[in-house]
């Protein structure tokens, strides 16, 4: 009995590594977003607690110089999180992209599955059919060899 063999087991195996790899660069992505977001939020605590350390400083009185300073700091970290928010938007972008392709890739390699599991079955169906032929053909030499 011949081996069942897929003849499209290649393409099959490089849409299944093609997927892992995407699946990969999907973990990455979601690791640098993790980052954006955490540099982020470390951004936004840190302009709360200049705001509030800058109105006790107003309330105890404030020399031009110290509110020039404060002025450019918060110029500063405002410019930061602009774009630790843009950052986070392309990524966000890169993000629904990479998924756009695993469910591209997954429905190849599931379309590819569903034609190996129906070319399985036909072989099956087959092999079943000869050793019935097999079996059928030997009880027939058999009662022939009984007659003699």
């Amino acid at each position: 009995m011949k081996k069942f063999q897929f003849n499209l087991q290649k393409l099959l195996s490089y849409k299944e590594q093609l997927l892992d790899g995407e699946l990969m660069n999907l973990a990455v992505l979601n690791s640098m977003l993790a980052r954006e977001e955490q540099k982020l939020q470390r951004l936004c605590q840190e302009r709360i607690a200049s705001r509030t350390q800058f109105e006790k400083e107003i309330q105890s009185g404030l020399n031009a110089a110290d509110f020039a300073v404060y002025n450019r700091y918060e110029k500063r970290i405002s410019r930061q999180i602009q774009d630790v928010t843009r950052s986070i938007e392309t990524i966000r972008a890169q993000v629904e992209a990479q998924i756009e392709r695993i469910k591209d890739l997954k429905m190849e390699t599931k379309s590819l599955e569903s034609i190996k599991e129906i070319r399985y079955e036909e072989y099956r169906a087959e092999q079943l059919k000869k050793e019935e032929l097999f079996i059928d053909e030997f009880v027939a030499g058999r009662s022939i060899a009984e007659r003699r």
